[in-house]
């Protein structure tokens, strides 16, 4: 399954790299914040684009309330771990 994630600086993305790196039967596909852009996780660039997210199975979202409604339009399947 190809998972996508947005808030991927944040300590909680940063968490879920490392588990779905462990796990076999998922891939990250897409890491998406608004800081770092640019930068490298686990080989994959940081990115803000949000139609990279249909590239993904399931998009995990760690970020603010207004992100998440925006990321919502881009997603097939979405997990929401967002406060507020």
């Amino acid at each position: 399954m190809k998972i996508a994630i947005a808030g991927a600086n944040g300590r909680m993305g940063r968490t879920l790299i490392e588990a779905i790196g462990a796990d076999h039967e998922l891939s990250l596909t897409v890491l998406l914040d608004v800081a770092g852009v640019g930068s490298e996780i686990g080989g994959l660039k940081v990115t803000s684009d949000l139609a990279s997210i249909a590239r993904a199975d399931v998009l995990i979202d760690f970020t603010r309330p207004e992100g998440t409604l925006a990321h919502l339009k881009h997603a097939k399947a979405a997990v929401i771990g967002t406060t507020g």
